[in-house]
């Protein structure tokens, strides 16, 4: 099937003048993003959603919204972990902070996301998160437990 005869006329005059050369990295899934969310927190999605961000040639002030995303929910985790005394609960209330980074990421990526995949021509435009994902996730789990240990 070519790709090239079922793009929808609608998007043309908006996205035609965008983004036409292929990227060196192909980005992420933006829904694939909500797995790192949910088992990460928000450090590792704000990381993965960083990387992805500079994948798919956001500008600076983008990706630099996706870090305080990030930034502020993880603050607000360790503000009502300290507060409500969350010792078993934590992780609880990390993934639903994270869950709600995800929810703002996804927000500010979704535009980019949207011109990359109309000019891709590739039938598989996208990489696989699994190994960047699970490190995120490992490597933001440590760095919490040190954070939370220091509340």
């Amino acid at each position: 099937m070519d790709r090239t005869t079922d793009r929808d006329d609608l998007f043309q005059p908006a996205l035609s003048g965008r983004r036409q050369e292929t990227p060196r990295e192909y980005p992420w899934r933006l829904g694939s993003q909500v797995y790192v969310a949910f088992f990460g927190g928000p450090l590792a999605v704000g990381g993965i959603g960083a990387f992805n961000a500079g994948f798919l040639q956001m500008p600076k002030r983008a990706i630099a919204a996706i870090v305080a995303t990030a930034l502020v929910a993880e603050a607000a985790f360790l503000v009502v972990y300290a507060v409500a005394g969350l010792d078993d609960s934590g992780r609880i209330a990390s993934t639903v902070a994270g869950l709600a980074a995800f929810g703002v990421i996804y927000l500010i990526q979704r535009s980019a996301d949207r011109v990359y995949h109309f000019h891709t021509r590739e039938e598989e435009p996208y990489q696989s998160l699994f190994g960047p994902g699970f490190v995120a996730v490992i490597a933001a789990r440590i760095f919490e437990g040190v954070l939370v240990s220091l509340v």
